[in-house]
This record gives C-alpha cells, sequence and structure tokens, in this order.
C-alpha cells in the first residue's frame, strides 16, 4: 500500500514538471495554462491520420484571412482566421511555437494529440495571429526595401542616398567607382564627420559612377557597388574607431569588416573590432553607437553596469541609440 502511494505521488510531480515547462520558443517566454497541459498517452488513430493530412485547399477558406506556411501538414480555424501550421515531432516534453517569416511551426512530443496542441493554439490565438501579421508586414516591408541592380539603383549611405550612374567612359576603374554631385563634383566624406561639399541640397541624391557598360547585368553591378560600399564603410569606420578610442582611452589593434546577420560588431581581449558593413547604411548616430559599444569592451569585456557607464561617458543617450539601431530598416541585398 505504502509503495502505491508514493508512485501516485511521483506521478503527480511528474505531471506537474511537465506542465510547468510548457512554453513558447519564439519572443519572450510566456507560460501556458496547466489546465490544458498534454498528459501521456499513445496517439489515437484519428491522430495518425491527421498527422499525414494536408492544409485545406485556398478555395475552402474564402471568407476568413487564411495563414499559409508552405510545409503546413496541419490547419486550425479560429474565429477569425485560418493558421496552416507546420507541425514536428520530436523527442521533446514540451510543445513549442515559432513564428517566422514562412508562417508557424509548431514543435511537439510525440505522445502529444492533436487535439490537446490545438487547444493551446486556440488559447494562444489573439498572440498568433498578432505575431503572423508583424511577420507579414516586416515581409512587406523587405520586399519594398530589396534593392533593383540597374542603372538608377538606390541605396542610403549615412543619411544621404546614392543613385548608381552606369558610365562605361568614366575614368574611374583603378578607384572602383566615384561618388560626386548631380553638376559633377567630386563628393568627399570629411574625418570629422560630415560630406563635403557642405552645400549640397539635403534631398539631392549623389551619384556613384561606376565604370561599367550600360550593358551591364544586376550581378555585375551589385558586386561594384559593394565593393566601393566595403571600401567607403571601412574608410567612415576607421575615422569613427579613432576618434572614440581617444575619447575611452582606450587601444584597438585591427578593424574588420563582417558580413553577420544578427550582430553588429564584436570585440575581443586583443583588441580586434569587426563591425557589421551594412552600419554604412544607418545614420552616423548608429554607427558611433556600434563603435563604442565595441570600444568600451576593450575596458569591460563583459555588459556591467560599470561597461554601461563606460558607454554612457561617451554618449549619454545610449539607450536611445539603441533603440533607434533596433529599429532601423537596411535595404535588402
Amino acid at each position: 500500500m505504502a509503495t502505491r502511494v508514493v508512485d501516485k505521488r511521483r506521478g503527480r510531480r511528474l505531471l506537474g514538471s511537465l506542465a510547468a515547462q510548457l512554453g513558447f520558443d519564439f519572443g519572450e517566454s510566456e507560460p501556458i495554462n496547466p489546465a490544458v497541459a498534454p498528459t501521456p498517452r499513445q496517439p489515437r488513430s484519428e491522430d495518425k491520420s491527421a498527422i499525414s493530412g494536408s492544409a485545406e485547399p485556398i478555395s475552402q477558406v474564402i471568407g476568413l484571412p487564411s495563414w499559409q506556411h508552405p510545409l503546413a501538414n496541419h490547419q486550425i480555424k479560429l474565429p477569425t482566421a485560418y493558421i496552416g501550421y507546420h507541425l514536428k515531432r520530436g523527442k521533446r516534453r514540451t510543445i513549442g511555437m515559432s513564428v517566422g517569416m514562412e508562417g508557424l511551426v509548431v514543435q511537439a512530443p510525440r505522445w502529444v494529440g492533436i487535439a490537446e496542441i490545438e487547444s493551446v493554439l486556440r488559447e494562444k490565438g489573439v498572440w498568433l495571429l498578432a505575431k503572423l501579421s508583424e511577420m507579414q508586414a516586416r515581409q512587406n516591408e523587405q520586399i519594398k526595401q530589396r534593392i533593383e541592380w540597374c542603372d538608377g539603383a538606390q541605396f542610403p549611405v549615412l543619411d544621404r542616398t546614392v543613385q548608381v550612374v552606369l558610365n562605361p567612359t568614366h575614368a574611374t576603374a583603378p578607384a572602383g567607382g566615384q561618388l560626386q554631385t548631380k553638376a559633377g563634383e567630386s563628393v568627399m566624406w570629411r574625418t570629422d564627420g560630415g560630406w563635403e561639399p557642405e552645400t549640397m541640397p539635403p534631398q539631392e541624391p549623389l551619384e556613384l559612377h561606376l565604370a561599367l557598360p550600360l550593358t551591364a547585368v544586376a550581378t555585375q553591378i551589385k558586386d561594384a557597388s559593394q565593393a566601393w560600399l566595403m571600401r567607403f564603410a571601412k574608410q567612415v569606420f576607421l575615422s569613427r574607431l579613432d576618434r572614440y578610442a581617444q575619447e575611452l582611452g582606450v587601444q584597438y589593434l585591427a578593424l574588420g569588416l563582417s558580413s553577420a546577420n544578427t550582430r553588429w560588431g564584436s570585440a575581443d581581449a586583443k583588441g580586434h573590432i569587426r563591425l557589421n558593413w551594412r552600419l554604412i547604411h544607418g545614420p552616423l548616430s548608429s554607427l558611433d553607437y556600434v563603435v563604442v559599444h565595441e570600444l568600451s569592451h576593450l575596458r569591460e569585456m563583459n555588459h556591467s553596469a560599470k561597461f554601461w557607464g563606460t558607454v554612457a561617458s561617451v554618449l549619454p543617450d545610449y539607450a536611445g541609440e539603441r533603440r533607434r539601431l533596433n529599429a532601423l530598416q537596411l535595404p535588402v541585398w
């Protein structure tokens, strides 16, 4: 009898532990109501047919908004929309949900039934639809930001618009490209931060003359523009590093350019700084924040209060700059 009581207590503790571990893998952790937590069991026959089923045809969901993952193998109807989601089974003890550009992906233990999974989806329906709408808006914004590589292509550089001009007769081959005004005047970036000449109309695009034939294909134009832009970025980055290294009383050893998709910059204890070259598309204030952030690591290799105090000693409004950097919309290459 005593053994049975202990076994029942262990069973209750195990179920309680499983319920406590349930949460969303996407964004901030959000607990799921333990009342809808799955309980271990063998899948029923109807679950097996649901696993092999496909999303409903779009012709059957006319009338409500439809969010369909390209690999959708299940679909759920919510009060205001249909969601076709990609369900993955695996050796895990929790239900995980992630909303990306393609749509909703649900990861669940093998022993959790479809009815129980979709009960959780319905409970979190408002959250899911908000995230799907957010991702669609972000995707639409990326489409708008995509550069069409041709004669006349435009992209931002330090608060100015640069327009590509294919000029096969232009003597820019040694330099890879030349920046000038529409009037043909050479444009330079001053080491103290700012464009020369200062009299340029702020809304007038600067012209990047590339020594390419008018028949150049998109790949050629893109590669030539990127090569010029990376050389220009390194020039600007070095000038900002020199300025703020002096203010912070640190020395950096070398600068490298990064193409990382998830990091703006990095620094190591030896003084090697890496900055994402795409920062050149944003305003100078955002670039300066990343430069100061990485140089401050040469004094504090952490994100302690002392580190942020070091950043604030040069950029008092660093928190505002960080928010602006996170909201920065960069062109899509």
